[in-house]
């Protein structure tokens, strides 16, 4: 366990512990909504106000303005409240937050504009008002939410009001490894010691230095140098646990069970709800929600403007390699999309073969059978551009995981730890792997790896934000490109 972890560890005497009175973090989150919820209010008022000082009309209707107000706000507030944003690890991470806020006014916007229509009301409201409202809330909450951070964070750190103190009953290495992923991390957290939890065959079999057994943590709890106990005891009996709860219930701080490290070496984690039972979420379901459907709309008809756009390019890439030689402009393979399926992938062809079977060498540096012009293509990226037919006929997305042909997928599917998991989505023209340098050949595992990894967590983190700034990222590797083949 990380020395970190137990630096914090005093004699729990009652004396050497500094007491203070815990603030429960979720008023936070309340109390932020709250801020919300005005700010959204106020100003609707009082943009209004203005405009119509500068429209030189001595009057307005407030009372309307204060509705699409009250109505903006509750739904803004309300989205955000459903999809965790007031939650306060959330809070802490400004640029997280302010994404989020974004996108869910837009959304609350778009559904403004669509009830005003509905009902005929639109003409009341001013289109200089909507803009400049719509504006103005973005950057008053995104101040609101820099700020929250920075306040936040003040309060979290060295024993803040809203910091946690944690102790860990069971000297295990479940209860190590608990320590060293919690006290890792920047929320706040500082875990007081590991306590011996006094079961039979409870799995207490870490030699780290405790900081006492359950009488000296009951003492810490009720003298406030604990908020929150986690029970690290993987292989106690049933009975045994009953009673350590019962005895630990008594106490004035918050109790929970670490299940194993298994849990601990995922990113979900969150305690969600099966059929009235409250279970451990390990994987969540990728695009989950609007999720789904905003990737769609982001494919369809960004790759439709893309594929217009950069129609001129792909008549002359087609017209230059139909003069290059002999064979095909297009050169199409099978490779795994979605769920596995298998599609066929359409690029310009660029090498003097064609191969789609069970043996495919990989393309390499200064390969022989990669032509002149291929080379340049594949170079600045455009021998992909005609997978923008794949993008439009649901095949594939414009950002996912590259897909790899079938044989290359068989093997690495045998060497790679999860490596299926990358086909939990459409595949992608581009990827958050190759903005970071994973493009090309990969003929080593150990690259083949960290690629999975960058697949693996672009799905656990999507978001359109998320896709936009890989493509951006896409076009500045494009143009500087570093380790194309």
């Amino acid at each position: 366990m990380a020395e970190t972890s137990v630096s914090n560890v005093k004699n729990f005497s009652g004396e050497s512990g500094r007491r203070r009175s815990s603030a429960s973090r979720a008023l936070v989150g309340d109390i932020v909504q709250f801020v919300d919820f005005i700010c959204v209010i106020a100003t609707s008022v009082v943009v209004a106000a203005i405009y119509h000082i500068f429209a030189l009309q001595s009057e307005f209707d407030y009372q309307s303005y204060t509705a699409a107000g009250i109505i903006g706000a509750t739904g803004l507030t309300a989205l955000l409240r459903r999809d965790g944003y007031y939650e306060f690890d959330q809070l802490l991470s400004t640029s997280g937050n302010i994404r989020a806020v974004v996108s869910t006014w837009g959304l609350v916007i778009l559904g403004l504009l669509a009830f005003g229509f509905a009902l005929k009301i639109s003409d009341a409201f001013s289109r200089v008002w909507l803009v400049a409202w719509s504006a103005t809330t973005v950057v008053i909450i995104a101040l609101v939410r820099i700020i929250a951070t920075r306040l936040l964070r003040s309060m979290i750190s060295d024993g803040g009001v809203f910091s946690r103190r944690v102790a860990i009953v069971g000297a295990t290495k479940l209860g190590a490894r608990f320590a060293e992923h919690v006290g890792a991390a920047e929320n706040g957290i500082s875990i007081v010691g590991l306590f011996e939890a006094g079961l039979p065959d409870n799995g207490d079999d870490h030699d780290e230095t405790v900081a006492g057994d359950l009488s000296a943590l009951e003492l810490a709890a009720r003298n406030g140098e604990i908020d929150d106990i986690v029970i690290a005891v993987p292989r106690a009996p049933r009975a045994e646990m009953d009673r350590l709860a019962r005895r630990l219930s008594s106490l004035p701080v918050s109790i929970s069970i670490c299940p194993n490290t298994h849990w601990l070496d995922h990113t979900g984690g969150a305690v969600t709800n099966v059929g009235g039972a409250s279970v451990l979420s390990l994987y969540r379901r990728p695009l989950e929600g609007w999720g789904s459907i905003l990737k769609t709309l982001e494919d369809f008809v960004l790759g439709a403007l893309l594929l217009v756009a950069l129609s001129p390019v792909l008549l002359l890439v087609a017209i230059a390699v139909k003069f290059q030689g002999k064979g095909p402009i297009l050169f199409a393979q099978q490779r795994h999309g979605f769920n596995n399926a298998v599609f066929r992938i359409y690029k310009f062809r660029t090498m003097t073969v064609a191969e789609d079977g069970e043996a495919i060498q990989q393309a390499q540096k200064d390969d022989a059978r990669i032509t002149s012009l291929g080379k340049f293509l594949r170079r600045y990226s455009l021998d992909e551009l005609p997978q923008l037919f794949n993008v439009i006929r649901g095949e594939m997305s414009l950002v996912g995981p590259r897909p790899h042909a079938l044989a290359h997928n068989h093997q690495y599917a045998q060497l790679i730890e999860n490596y299926s998991g990358r086909h939990k989505v459409k595949p992608g023209i581009t990827g958050w792997a190759q903005v970071n340098g994973y493009r090309g050949e990969t003929s080593e595992n150990e690259l083949m790896e960290q690629r999975v990894n960058y697949d693996l967590s672009y799905i656990d983190a999507w978001s359109l934000w998320f896709d936009f700034k890989i493509l951006l990222m896409t076009i500045m590797a494009v143009v500087f490109p570093k380790n194309a083949v």
